[in-house]
């Protein structure tokens, strides 16, 4: 009898550490399991130094233009970009198209480190900037003295102001009909003109104000003039005056020449190809490997091609990311290699790699 009094007492006390000790096994378990899935969620930073919306540029460009975020992806490390121009105000702005590139975060921010603006990517408009119509408005004046009264009208003092051109381009040796030239506070008996520092302006012909909003006209581009973007000036006839920086472009003739610069253009049975120009014209890389490099280059039919290709002696450099931007502008993106100074022949070739059309000595790389 005393044996069995201590024998099942000593029985229900060890089942009972039993269950004791495996309640606290499974809760540090638990918890253990917790620390380690709250380890595993907790999210990779982003090293991207910009984000969507914001205006970038390389500030070694003379581009008028700018290179907008659409969005970055974490997970393949690229950015999504598109091109992005300011309007006549200079705030940002608009693009040609909803066309839009993807570039690998370390080639964007390596090149495009000036950053310039934020704005919302959804306020932007697609194609040409909108035209705001304003009506000039006069002032009346009753006027007294002595002997007689009499009422004047008198015209605004305020300056013309330019909104916008159609068509915005034209090739040299050729005439272009201005259908409307759209602004404000244009007077009858107005000058229009094109201007470029260094060159001589060129001045519109048949020249008529049709309302204080709009103005026809005709360019007549000599042969032989500067190829790229020119301005836009109107000058009312009391010499109030407003310029509209790089509103208008200019294509080469490709059948002019000079000693230091040819273009070729290759015709095949689809389409015919030309390059008039090239707006990046030098690249500074003093010498060392340069990756991300934007090239911008301006022709017809630039859809068709599928690369831009820079040859210097026995140096061949082809792009990894051509775009259109429209049909007449397009872009490509560069690795420079070290050592790869010179002057380039700029080419644009298909799939295949010919040469559907080149400027030679279009590039400077120093």
């Amino acid at each position: 009898m005393n044996t069995s009094a201590w024998v099942i007492p000593a029985i229900i006390a060890l089942l009972v550490a039993g269950v004791f000790f495996a309640g606290c096994s499974d809760e540090s378990s638990t918890s253990d399991s917790a620390a380690q899935s709250s380890i595993a969620a907790t999210p990779t930073t982003s090293a991207a130094v910009y984000s969507e919306g914001d205006i970038v540029k390389n500030p070694k460009s003379t581009v008028n233009s700018a290179t907008l975020i659409i969005s970055y992806n974490s997970g393949t490390d690229m950015y999504e970009r598109a091109t992005i121009y300011p309007l006549n105000d200079g705030s940002w702005g608009y693009r040609v198209d909803s066309k839009t590139t993807t570039i690998s975060r370390a080639n964007l921010e390596k090149v495009f480190t000036e950053k310039v603006s934020t704005i919302v990517v959804a306020d932007v408009t697609i194609g040409a900037p909108t035209t705001v119509t304003t009506v000039a408005t006069t002032a009346t004046t009753k006027v007294t003295t002595a002997a007689t009264t009499a009422t004047t009208t008198t015209s605004s003092a305020s300056a013309p102001k330019i909104k916008d051109i159609d068509p915005f381009i034209g090739t040299a040796g050729t005439t272009v009909s201005i259908t409307d030239l759209d602004g404000t506070n244009f007077v009858s008996g107005a000058n229009v003109s094109l201007t470029r520092s260094g060159e001589s302006p060129i001045n519109a012909t048949s020249v008529s104000v049709s309302s204080g909003t709009t103005i026809t006209c005709k360019l007549a581009i000599p042969s032989g003039t500067t190829a790229g973007s020119w301005n836009v000036v109107v000058t009312n006839p009391d010499g109030l005056s407003n310029t509209y920086a790089n509103l208008f472009t200019i294509y080469g003739n490709s059948s002019s020449t000079s000693s230091t610069t040819t273009t070729t253009t290759t015709s095949t049975a689809a389409t015919n190809v030309t390059l008039t120009s090239v707006s990046t014209n030098v690249i500074t890389t003093g010498g060392s490997e340069t990756s991300g490099v934007q090239i911008i280059v301006m022709g017809t039919n630039l859809a068709y091609p599928a690369h831009i290709k820079l040859t210097s002696g026995s140096n061949t450099i082809t792009g990894t990311n051509y775009y259109a931007i429209s049909t007449q502008q397009a872009q490509d993106m560069f690795t420079i290699p070290s050592g790869y100074t010179g002057t380039y022949t700029v080419s644009l070739v298909d799939s295949s790699g010919n040469v559907l059309a080149s400027v030679s000595n279009g590039l400077l790389i120093q």
